[in-house]
């Protein structure tokens, strides 16, 4: 993934994601129902970035129609 910046989010009960930079490791992404968040740029990091926005805006449909697709 593409990371831009030093902020590095603590581990939490929210982290849906971990990774490991210079032997400190910090959320990648967390979430708490449909809010949810990166710490690094899905538009910048290639295909893998576009399916994660694509499960993003996924969930928000899914829900937004009661769970019918």
């Amino acid at each position: 993934m593409y990371f831009t910046h030093s902020f590095a989010g603590p581990v939490t009960p929210e982290t849906a994601a971990i990774t490991e930079y210079g032997g400190e490791r910090f959320a990648a992404a967390v979430e708490d129902g449909l809010v949810m968040g990166v710490q690094f740029h899905p538009e910048k990091s290639g295909d893998t970035g576009l399916h994660i926005l694509r499960n993003f805006l996924d969930r928000v449909a899914v829900a937004a129609t009661g769970g019918a697709r």
